[in-house]
């Protein structure tokens, strides 16, 4: 039997489109956490220090959860394109997690999962076949 390219990836594409739908959930359920927070009745209209990054940093947590679906879908129908998006998604949510952990307001618990599951993301995507972790062989 031919062993075709996407029958030897369809292990790690499995892998990395369920870490994205995954990226997808939590990014939308913390991202909108930050926006409720942002949006909060009381909160001051002027804040000062990191806290000023907040609301960008919800916008593009955001954008990242929207768009981690479509990621997916491209990825699992191998779309020519997704590697390169995918790349940029994942250095995108890599910058909001740094980012979310300079945050005094956030728990870390948020940021160390985003910056995990992207650092996973990349790994798989760019580690070859040909790569074993802790072996000699």
């Amino acid at each position: 039997m031919q062993d075709t390219l996407a029958d030897r990836l369809r292990p790690k594409i499995i892998a990395i489109v369920v870490l994205l739908i995954v990226q997808g959930l939590l990014g939308l359920y913390f991202s909108l956490f930050l926006l409720a927070d942002l949006l909060a009745p009381g909160r001051p209209v002027i804040v000062k220090g990191i806290s000023i990054i907040t609301g960008p940093a919800a916008g593009v947590a955001l954008a990242v959860a929207l768009a981690s679906p479509v990621i997916a879908w491209g990825l699992w129908t191998l779309k020519p394109w997704v590697r390169q998006r995918c790349t940029l998604l994942e250095l995108l949510s890599l910058g909001i997690g740094a980012i979310e952990l300079l945050e005094p307001g956030v728990s870390s618990i948020a940021p160390v999962t985003r910056l995990v599951i992207a650092a996973l993301i990349l790994v798989l995507l760019y580690v070859g076949p040909g790569v074993r972790a802790l072996s000699h062989a």
